[in-house]
């Protein structure tokens, strides 16, 4: 861990994850219901690229309060580093998962589809205290993207 005795740890809900476009024009549309969302969106290349929040302030994901110390703020999410990570992480799935199959077999082919064809998404809940916008957000788009593809919303699930 990080911090000293009878600290406390806050983090905002955060989830980065890869999607079809038309799934990505899905939360771009319901998101703005959702004031408390900051999102961050790009394709492989970055030309179909957006975000919802100033491209040049960084949003606070998690931090630390301890006796007798200033604020600790280890993790970040923002525009510029996104980016550098959207880089990385569909290199991974290209370069370091990729070259394990062979051309043309259905496990290379999974993989370029996802290098070629989803976006990387963040999506950050910058409501620290009730933290369930993106919970309720995330629902809200698999029932229209389920509507959409369906015709109807599955049952919910519960836990």
């Amino acid at each position: 861990g990080w911090g000293s005795k009878n600290g406390y740890i806050y983090q905002k809900g955060y989830i980065e994850f890869f999607a079809r476009s038309k799934d990505a024009k899905v939360i771009i549309d319901l998101i703005t219901k959702y004031p408390d969302l900051s999102y961050t969106i790009s394709d492989k290349e970055g030309s179909d690229c957006y975000t919802n929040h100033q491209k040049n302030t960084p949003i606070a994901l998690t931090w630390g309060v301890f006796p007798g110390r200033e604020i600790i703020q280890p993790t970040i999410a923002d525009y510029k580093t996104f980016l550098i990570w959207k880089d990385e992480a569909f290199a991974l799935w290209e370069q370091k998962w990729g070259c394990m199959y062979e051309e043309g077999s259905a496990s290379r082919e999974t993989l370029n589809h996802i290098v070629n064809d989803l976006y990387l998404i963040c999506l950050v809940d910058n409501d620290f205290i009730e933290a369930t916008s993106l919970w309720d957000f995330l629902d809200d788009v698999i029932g229209n993207i389920d509507e959409r593809e369906n015709g109807s919303r599955s049952a919910e699930v519960s836990c």
